[in-house]
């Protein structure tokens, strides 16, 4: 079964710009090297590259978003604050009953006691920057709710993410951890769209990217596998564990700058992981090292 798998993970891998493939472009080996990092790993991991229109992806099935799915949040969020003629200093009232303890909170060391109004903005931050669950549900439901954010991406072209329930639900019931899932190539597009294309105004860009250069979670790894001072932001998403011990998802999705300007795109998830949390973290930030040098070297 392995060895299937292994076969269709080679058979996958495609070079994308419009409608053609192109193989020229990774003859310098950058799908052998990241099946050499996969060789011998109990993982499946989808790998997905944006850069200048053209997309590369690998192992490419619907897998787990996690806590990445707090960028549609983000995205679903803001166009609301446009299309409302509102802004981000815009405040909720926060009441009692729609804060969770027993979810990762970070936002709780600062609002003890409910109700309590608190801007879009730092919701926002809360849950881009720190992923803050309580937040994200928060701003879910001001979004309209799961449905309303998976309309929101089909009417900007992403007709294949599945957005069905919150933070909540996905505490409550560990299986419901798989139900919001994207291929790992619909991501990236996503995110050269909100960043690139025209669906946000540009103080509204500003603003996303300035929330995914502070993300404080998961800097072991895309990050750490880029050279100190890399300009790098990234949205993480990070599952339970059942109770054999395999991990449902692990994931890391962001933009990269290199030296000379140019930007990519890239999103690593791992799901049915039978390695340790810090072996997944090794094995994304390996995939990041070697994606790097790669486009570093402006192989075509």
């Amino acid at each position: 079964m392995r060895k299937l798998l292994w076969l269709i993970f080679l058979a996958a891998v495609c070079f994308v710009t419009g409608s053609a493939v192109y193989t020229g472009f990774y003859k310098n080996s950058l799908d052998y090297k990241i099946s050499r990092l996969l060789q011998g790993k109990d993982v499946h991991a989808g790998v997905a590259v944006v850069e200048d229109g053209r997309y590369w992806a690998a192992g490419n099935i619907r897998q787990p978003l996690m806590s990445v799915f707090k960028f549609f949040i983000a995205l679903k969020v803001l166009d609301k604050i446009y299309t409302d003629k509102t802004d981000l200093q815009t405040k909720i009232t926060v009441q009692k009953n729609m804060v969770e303890k027993t979810l990762y909170s970070p936002m709780l060391k600062k609002y003890r006691h409910f109700p309590a109004g608190i801007s879009l903005a730092e919701l926002l931050e809360y849950m881009l920057a720190q992923s803050d669950n309580n937040a994200a549900d928060i701003l879910l439901e001001y979004a309209g709710g799961a449905k309303e954010v998976e309309e929101y991406l089909k009417t900007i072209g992403f007709k294949e993410i599945t957005v069905t329930v919150n933070e909540r639900e996905m505490n409550a019931d560990i299986e419901k951890q798989l139900l919001n899932k994207a291929y790992p190539l619909d991501v990236a597009r996503v995110m050269q769209k909100a960043f690139d294309g025209n669906i946000l105004p540009s103080y509204q860009k500003d603003f996303l990217k300035q929330m995914l250069l502070k993300t404080t979670t998961g800097n072991d790894k895309i990050k750490a596998g880029l050279p100190p001072q890399t300009v790098v932001g990234h949205k993480t998403g990070s599952s339970s564990r059942r109770e054999n011990g395999v991990k449902i998802a692990d994931n890391d999705a962001g933009f990269v700058v290199l030296p000379d300007g140019r930007k990519y795109y890239i999103v690593v998830m791992l799901s049915d992981s039978k390695m340790s949390d810090e072996e997944n973290a090794g094995l994304i930030a390996g995939i990041s090292s070697v994606v790097y040098a790669h486009l570093l070297s402006g192989v075509k």
